[in-house]
């Protein structure tokens, strides 16, 4: 009889100690489980937080290259700009000069013509004095043509190089509101700033709108003599009845 309680005392000794046992693993396994839960999470968030990263960064560097090609592109509407005005200022002069010279070549036949049927040495050495004269006030009426385009040439580029410097300036304060925008937290700032970030922005369309029309600034004095300003040929003829072909306003012509 003792010999059987001490047996099932023992068995009952055995199956507590098997249950701690088994507990015990158990709750080691659990705690494993956990371990490996936990730095698993922690593996996540660390590569959660390296593709975040990665993303911000390609993001920055797509908007760097961004703005890079936009402002190569700028840069080369502003150098075809600069580069029309000047080639459209050289054409303007180059007709102009081509029209007083053959105005004058034209003129200088006439005279030779009138020359050639004069008899007179005094009415001829007149004329040569009055070719000269005219010549001269020719070659001065050119030079000053093409002084004018020259200086509408430099004032087109010191326009467009006003433009730019404005362009520049805005876009600087624009890239300076953006980082603050992009920093800031306060949705009062935030208003503010995205009023002030509209504001550059049309600051900016105003500036690129003036680049594309430097005529209206550069082309501001001078022009072209209008058609009632020009004087006109003289139609009178003398006393004798003979038509007149003399220069308009010659003094030392006779039948005016």
């Amino acid at each position: 009889m003792a010999e059987r309680q001490e047996t099932s005392v023992m068995v009952s000794i055995q199956e507590i100690l098997r249950d701690a046992q088994s507990r015990e693993e158990q709750e080691k396994a659990e705690a494993e489980q956990r371990a490996r839960e936990a730095e698993q999470r922690r593996l996540d968030d660390i590569r959660r937080k390296q593709e975040e990263e990665a993303a911000r960064m390609r993001a920055e560097e797509e908007e760097r290259e961004r703005r890079i090609h936009e402002e190569q592109r700028r840069q080369a509407e502003l150098r075809a700009l600069q580069e029309a005005t000047i080639h459209r200022a050289k054409a303007e002069a180059e007709a102009q000069a081509r029209m007083a010279e053959m105005t004058a070549r034209q003129e200088h036949e006439r005279q030779l013509h009138a020359l050639s049927q004069d008899k007179h040495k005094k009415r001829i050495q007149a004329i040569a004095v009055a070719l000269g004269v005219f010549f001269f006030v020719g070659a001065i009426g050119a030079g000053v043509l093409i002084k004018g385009a020259v200086d509408e040439r430099d004032r087109a580029q010191t326009y467009a190089r006003q433009l730019e410097a404005e362009r520049q300036e805005s876009l600087q304060q624009k890239d300076r509101l953006t980082a603050e925008l992009n920093q800031t937290k306060d949705p009062e700032k935030i208003a503010a700033l995205q009023a002030a970030l509209e504001e550059q922005q049309r600051k900016l369309e105003m500036i690129t709108s003036r680049q594309g029309q430097p005529g209206q600034r550069a082309a501001g004095g001078g022009g072209a003599i209008p058609p009632s300003a020009a004087p006109k040929k003289a139609d009178s003829k003398p006393a004798s009845g003979k038509p007149c072909n003399c220069t308009p306003g010659d003094p030392l012509c006779s039948c005016l």
